[in-house]
């Protein structure tokens, strides 16, 4: 038998072992638990949910992923065959592996493929990465990193955007598909599954957090300064990110390419879209806003500098649907933030005070409880019982669902997810 006719026999396995799975009830019941949890219904259980992010782009966890799945039991070599196995053994090692509430949706993902050449092979199976080289094409300007040159260690942003004059050179992003080039990636990725599972295309690159953006091109450090030494600077560039940003979503809308599964990739699970309309529509997706590179700006600044820009951003693009992640202290932002045009989930981190979140967030939203990441290396068996505990005691009569996230490392023990999973089902199994 030839290395391809192995690797065929391999993913013709996976995939068989995924339809199997998808099938599985629970999965149906979990649909419906997170659909009517979403639209702020109390369900019977609290959701519990362990966020590992999908793909193996430079925001999808690859030292978690590697340690889940290591490099050297993956048998494909072609760049989307490749990126179809990853997502095929990702969705198997949370079905085997991690008792949560996550739904395993059979969906397979490609990426769009860019008109003018600019393309990444269609092999990023990340939702929510903002990966250099491609920001720069979009945007005109190149975007600048000095970085450890380790997989998934830390990097600093060499500034493009200095001066005015350097925003003359700025471009509103096209929304631009070759669509001869992408029909190849979905069949190329419909014959890699034997047509046994559905393959939908992410066309989503630049997402909603306009910041994310600014800090790309000037640097943290300038933006920090910005705001007090040129506040009319900082404002007249996030004004035309912001309005840039919206424009390309509604261009992705015009053209047919929105799909709200995209955005169920990260936090939102799954929800139940009209079968009596089209839903590829803006509207139905789940928007992720967040600002966490400006971690340092005071309340009374998130409110000048970021606030409203959010704010457009949410109005426009949203429909009761807009997700606030934020892994930072968002205690003294709440009042802002609460006040986001067509917020449902608010992502409550471990360093945001869940007290007083509850008192100023109450049951109007979807709070999103986040574990202490002690928890993967430090935390006994008791101690997570306690931690959960702990949540539940604070925010178990609010709609919340509890969560582990941020996970860059297991530190090698892997079995941590498993057990935390378990005893947060135990937690609200007693208490709820």
């Amino acid at each position: 038998m030839t290395t391809i006719e192995t690797h065929s026999t391999e993913i013709g396995a996976l995939v068989d072992r995924v339809v199997e799975a998808a099938a599985d009830p629970r999965y149906e019941a979990n649909k419906k638990m997170w659909t009517a949890h979403n639209r702020l219904q109390k369900t019977a259980k609290t959701p519990v949910f362990v966020c590992l992010k999908r793909g193996n782009g430079p925001g999808a966890n690859p030292v978690t992923w590697n340690e889940l799945i290591p490099h050297d039991t993956r048998v494909c070599t072609d760049p989307v065959e490749m990126d179809i196995e990853l997502q095929l053994r990702q969705k198997l090692y949370k079905h085997d592996h991690i008792p949560d509430d996550e739904v395993l949706l059979p969906t397979l993902w490609v990426s769009a493929a860019r008109s003018g050449g600019a393309s990444d092979g269609g092999a990023s199976a990340d939702f929510e990465a903002v990966d250099a080289t491609r920001t720069a094409q979009l945007w005109g300007m190149p975007i600048k990193e000095i970085n450890t040159g380790m997989v998934g260690g830390a990097y600093a942003v060499d500034p493009v955007i200095n001066e005015d004059s350097d925003m003359d050179q700025l471009q509103a992003p096209q929304f631009e598909v070759d669509e001869a080039a992408t029909a190849l990636r979905v069949e190329h990725a419909l014959n890699t599954v034997d047509g046994k599972l559905p393959v939908h295309v992410r066309t989503d690159e630049l997402g909603y957090s306009p910041t994310e953006i600014m800090i790309s091109l000037m640097g943290m450090e300038q933006v920090l300064y910005g705001v007090i030494d040129r506040p009319a600077f900082i404002h007249r560039l996030m004004d035309f990110i912001t309005d840039a940003m919206i424009d390309y979503h509604q261009q992705r809308e015009q053209a047919g390419r929105v799909d709200p599964e995209q955005t169920w990739g990260y936090r939102v699970q799954y929800e139940e879209l009209p079968t009596d309309e089209d839903t590829h529509k803006l509207k139905f997706c789940w928007p992720t806003v967040a600002a966490q590179s400006t971690v340092g700006l005071s309340p009374t600044m998130y409110a000048e500098f970021v606030q409203p820009y959010h704010n457009r951003l949410a109005a426009t693009l949203g429909e009761d649907r807009v997700y606030y992640h934020g892994c930072e202290d968002l205690t003294k932002k709440i009042p802002s933030i609460r006040t986001l045009p067509n917020l449902r989930r608010f992502h409550v981190s471990p360093w945001t005070d869940l007290e007083s979140t509850v008192e100023q967030l109450g049951t109007d939203f979807v709070l999103e409880v986040v574990g202490h990441p002690d928890v993967l290396h430090v935390m006994t068996r008791e101690q997570m019982r306690a931690d959960l505990e702990r949540m539940m005691d604070i925010a178990g009569d609010y709609i919340i669902d509890l969560n582990l996230g941020e996970i860059e490392t297991t530190f090698g023990n892997p079995s941590v997810l498993t057990t935390w999973a378990e005893v947060a089902q135990e937690v609200v199994a007693e208490r709820d």
